[in-house]
């Protein structure tokens, strides 16, 4: 069985916003936030500094947006990729002291296929040029952040993965007031599908508030404990306010530390701000954090009596006596009239041809349907070792 240990201390604790806090101290509007670190250093680094003495763990490199769409985006050029990754960890790694370092991925910006035109392929090799050049820089571990689908954080975790099995991993995705992602996809559908992966700790970030990250992570919370892998909450200071005097975001430290009690009890192990938190924000965070007497984790009965979430990504097991429709690699349009006919909570039993697993994998952000599959014996393989995950 795959090894979750978490390989900190818990509970952790993460740093607080970036971009926010950089404009705060000077940092264009539009500005790309690679161009600014990059011409004033001293300025990320006095930052990470607030946010290790607030009481940190871990700071995050400023490679959030350093991967090759986004920096060709902002004007650098293809060669740079690969150098200016390994600048940018520098920048953080030299100033960083006793505290944990981790390499930032983060969404490309592409879309992928069928609603946009972005390859998975392309988009694992783009994770794969930025993680390769921050493993080479000895970073401690990855933050896969901000991530807006299940398909991209799967491709962007695999990528990592196939660089190194050990290096670990924590990934978040941001919701919407109604916990799912912008995708649609559930937090515990996500968590199950990011275990075969070996991922090392998962939840939320940005996603409005505390109150909102809750809400998402309450129905993951069962069987993250189940699987003892921690959750993460690094959620915005809440909805931000604009007016007259700019933007402002409303939760106040006191008002964050408040809601680690209701975090901790639903499994919440590592902590941290995005967008409108500060180093006073973190320093609340990780006081409520490391005081707090409420058990972490919640009640794993649920968990223990499914055998498979019935909701997006998850992955049914066969059931012999139903009736299988037959799928190849060309049968696109088929499971789309096959969606349209059924309920989204309905298991679709498909019986797999030569190409259905790539068929599969390319859809499986946009079906909402669980699956049970059968047939041929190395489609069903490759399915299994991408997306499927019993739960007993």
């Amino acid at each position: 069985m795959t090894n979750y240990t978490f390989p900190f201390n818990l509970p952790f604790v993460l740093d607080g916003a970036t971009g926010t806090e950089l404009t705060k101290r000077g940092m264009p509007e539009g500005m790309g936030t690679e161009h600014f670190v990059l011409a004033h250093p001293e300025v990320i680094t006095g930052l990470q500094r607030e946010y290790i003495e607030a009481g940190a763990d871990a700071v995050l490199a400023p490679t959030f947006g350093a991967n090759r769409p986004t920096m060709l985006r902002h004007g650098f050029a293809a060669e740079e990729i690969e150098p200016v990754c390994r600048k940018l960890y520098k920048i953080a790694r030299d100033n960083a002291g006793e505290a944990k370092v981790a390499g930032d991925l983060s969404p490309t910006g592409l879309l992928l296929k069928p609603y946009g035109d972005a390859d998975p392929e392309a988009v694992f090799e783009i994770y794969r040029e930025q993680a390769a050049a921050l493993l080479d820089c000895g970073v401690d571990f990855f933050v896969i952040e901000t991530m807006i689908s299940a398909a991209e954080a799967r491709l962007a975790v695999g990528a990592v993965r196939s660089l190194s099995k050990d290096i670990p991993i924590f990934v978040t995705l941001t919701v919407n007031e109604n916990g799912r992602t912008m995708n649609g996809d559930n937090m515990d559908a996500v968590l199950l599908t990011m275990l075969p992966l070996n991922v090392q700790a998962f939840g939320c970030n940005c996603s409005i508030g505390p109150d909102v990250v809750a809400r998402a992570l309450k129905p993951a919370a069962p069987f993250a404990k189940l699987y003892d892998i921690p959750l993460i909450a690094k959620p915005n200071a809440g909805m931000p306010v604009v007016d007259a005097d700019g933007t402002h975001f409303p939760l106040t430290p006191a008002d964050m530390a408040n809601a680690v009690e209701e975090l901790t009890g639903l499994g919440v192990g590592v902590f941290g701000g995005c967008c409108g938190t500060t180093p006073a924000h973190v320093a609340a965070i990780a006081q409520a954090a490391r005081t707090t007497e409420k058990q972490r984790g919640a009640d794993v009965e649920a968990a223990e009596d499914a055998v498979y979430v019935a909701t997006a990504r998850v992955w049914a097991p066969v059931e012999d006596d139903a009736e299988y429709i037959a799928i190849d690699a060309d049968s696109e349009d088929d499971l789309y009239d096959l969606m349209d006919e059924v309920d989204p909570e309905d298991i679709l039993y498909l019986e797999l041809g030569e190409g259905a697993a790539d068929l599969l994998i390319r859809m499986d952000a946009f079906i909402p349907n669980p699956i049970c599959v059968r047939g041929d014996e190395a489609e069903i393989a490759k399915i299994e070792k991408l997306l499927c995950r019993k739960v007993r």
